[in-house]
């Protein structure tokens, strides 16, 4: 890719759907929607006025609508919607990402929809569950996690998490059903380069991320698979 920043996303509610959207850096109002791979490759894409200024790496894709910060507000987007953050940081370089330039982080899990923030409180990171249907915030859960300490963040089934400041390895995980912190450590990439985004697909088991100008996928493996 041609930048150091920025978001590719498919849609994380079906399986079928070969499309791929593109949001290129961390702000703008534009992005791009491609039919399949081949059309990615090839540069085939039309563009998308997601009608206000987008902030940060944070975007997803689900049932067909996008959902974004809005650049300048504790407000998410989806399509003609918009929904207000209460206590959260969004401004004044207080990154819940630093290294990404990202206030707020969308994720789809096996148990919905979610939003990764973090807390003007204590700046811990805090995750509200999110209702689709009414564009809503049903629970909040303080992961007790600074932000400070933070990378970059996915959320799959039902658990956050945590890279390092470095985004080599994941060293902080929360069960966000159980309300409690796990024990984990893993290596995720070399030290090098910037990642701009992390989102994990349960539909298609895999982790999106966008590392150093290049568009990465992982495989995700369960020991309950197992």
């Amino acid at each position: 890719m041609e930048n150091t920043f920025g978001t590719w996303m498919q849609d994380a509610a079906t399986q079928n759907d070969e499309r791929i959207w593109v949001a290129e850096h961390f702000s703008g109002r534009d992005m791009k929607e491609y039919e399949n791979v081949d059309a990615f490759q090839n540069g085939s894409s039309k563009y998308i006025d997601v009608r206000k200024y987008f902030q940060g790496c944070g975007h997803i894709v689900h049932n067909g609508s996008i959902y974004y910060h809005i650049a300048g507000y504790s407000t998410i987007g989806k399509t003609l919607h918009t929904l207000t953050i209460e206590n959260a940081l969004y401004h004044k370089l207080n990154y819940l990402f630093n290294n990404s330039k990202t206030y707020f982080k969308l994720a789809v899990d096996e148990n919905g929809l979610w939003l990764i923030f973090a807390s003007s409180t204590d700046e811990n990171i805090v995750v509200a569950h999110l209702d689709e249907k009414t564009f809503s915030v049903t629970s909040y859960i303080n992961t007790t996690c600074p932000r400070l300490k933070a990378g970059n963040a996915f959320i799959a089934c039902g658990v956050l998490y945590v890279t390092d400041t470095k985004d080599a390895k994941v060293t902080y995980a929360f069960d966000l059903l159980k309300g409690k912190p796990i024990s984990v450590s893993f290596n995720l990439r070399s030290t090098s380069g910037v990642v701009a985004m992390l989102s994990y697909s349960p539909v298609k088991r895999h982790l999106f991320a966008w590392d150093s100008r290049y568009i990465k996928i992982y495989d995700v493996h369960f020991f309950s698979d197992e």
